[in-house]
């Protein structure tokens, strides 16, 4: 039996929207200087990010062109952390962009913030983005590639943030550098489902792609729920807050009023609740660490709600988010299973009651109340079953 309460906190919150991809081109390629290849065209951008929530604020780095790592203030000696938006439905660069390029900053400090920006490849139909999110990993590969050699970047400093379609680019792009120079992190945010659940490792993010992959599942598929993230692990360490599927203070009925208030822009600002959650519980975490989100490894969401699996021995919990441990399981592992509260602050702790039952000849019936007091003085009826 497995109850919960929330935890008050202050923390910040994002907003966050499903972005671009990237159509199919071939190119022609010019050999540079050790092995690098200069496309004649790189169809993606790469902006710097300094400050603010305006994204002409940021400051474009053209791969190739070193007076542009000057002119953005590129610090040649700091990590890289590069967030990779995915597909969109009207090409507005979200603002939970800029949200997390900021609580990165404050809480790293000295890093590199880079913003991939596709949206003008981005305006086509799901299944083109798809098949394109290849050449947008390429896109990211090159620009490594170049920093590798231009300010002597080891992959090592490399983390990758992808969200939905985004995480399937940063895995593409992580598939180009393997053995010692493999990337440092790969963090997929709610990783799109459709066109990549069930198929091979290289298609799709995978634990290949870099030292190490988390990701965090928060609006897949399930037996009752249409989704858009994928379901299967596609990580070293996967979460699935709520079960994977469904998000609290996510209400999918809402989708009626938001078609009448918005047309059918009122359908994506319905999914991307749920969808986003994934990308706020990752900048939740950065803030948040005193309060650590924390997952348990187990077989099923079922078996975590039945209270089975709330045990951290040998490796079965992790921290979600920025301080994951990076812990390498089996190819077949589970995934780390927890719950959350409908919105920031959304850390809550788990509890688990034990009702043992002696010298019971006769069936009884019994009942069971709860009350939880948290320090703030709120109190919730947790209902129980026995």
């Amino acid at each position: 039996m497995l109850i919960y309460s929330r935890v008050v906190t202050s923390l910040c919150l994002i907003y966050t929207l499903t972005s671009a991809v990237e159509e199919s081109t071939n190119f022609t390629e010019t050999s540079i200087s050790n092995h690098v290849k200069m496309p004649l065209r790189v169809k993606s951008s790469f902006h710097v990010y300094h400050e603010g929530n305006v994204f002409e604020e940021t400051c474009t780095v053209v791969p190739f062109r070193s007076e542009t790592l000057d002119r953005c203030s590129y610090n040649r000696s700091d990590p890289l952390v590069l967030i990779i938006h995915g597909w969109t439905m009207n090409g507005i660069m979200e603002q939970w962009i800029f949200r997390l390029a900021s609580a990165l900053k404050i809480r790293i400090g000295q890093v590199n913030v880079l913003i991939s920006d596709w949206r003008n490849l981005a305006l086509q139909p799901y299944p083109v983005a798809a098949k394109n999110s290849r050449q947008v990993g390429q896109d990211v590969a090159t620009l490594l590639k170049w920093l590798e050699e231009a300010v002597q970047l080891s992959m090592d400093k490399v983390h990758l943030i992808g969200y939905s379609l985004g995480a399937h680019v940063a895995g593409f792009a992580g598939s180009h550098f393997r053995g010692s120079r493999k990337v440092g992190r790969i963090t997929g945010l709610d990783p799109a489902g459709p066109q990549f659940e069930g198929v091979p490792a290289f298609d799709r993010l995978s634990p290949d792609d870099a030292q190490f992959v988390d990701a965090i599942h928060t609006f897949a598929k399930s037996s009752i729920m249409l989704g858009v993230g994928i379901k299967q692990t596609v990580a070293h360490v996967d979460f699935y807050p709520n079960g994977g599927s469904f998000q609290p203070g996510c209400k999918m009925l809402d989708i009626y009023n938001n078609v009448y208030q918005y047309g059918l822009q009122g359908v994506p600002k319905t999914i991307k609740c749920a969808h986003e959650r994934a990308v706020k519980l990752f900048t939740d975490s950065l803030f948040n660490t005193s309060q650590p989100i924390i997952g348990y490894r187990c077989r099923d969401d079922s078996t975590f709600k039945k209270g089975l699996c709330l045990d951290c021995k040998q490796k079965r919990c992790n921290t979600l988010g920025y301080d994951v441990k990076r812990v390498r399981v089996g190819k077949k592992a589970k995934g780390l299973y927890l719950k959350t509260g409908p919105d920031t602050p959304y850390k809550v702790f788990h509890y688990q009651l034990r009702v043992l039952l002696l010298n019971v000849i006769e069936p009884v019936e019994a009942s069971v109340t709860v009350s939880l007091n948290g320090t703030t003085g709120d109190r919730t009826y947790l209902p129980t079953v026995l």
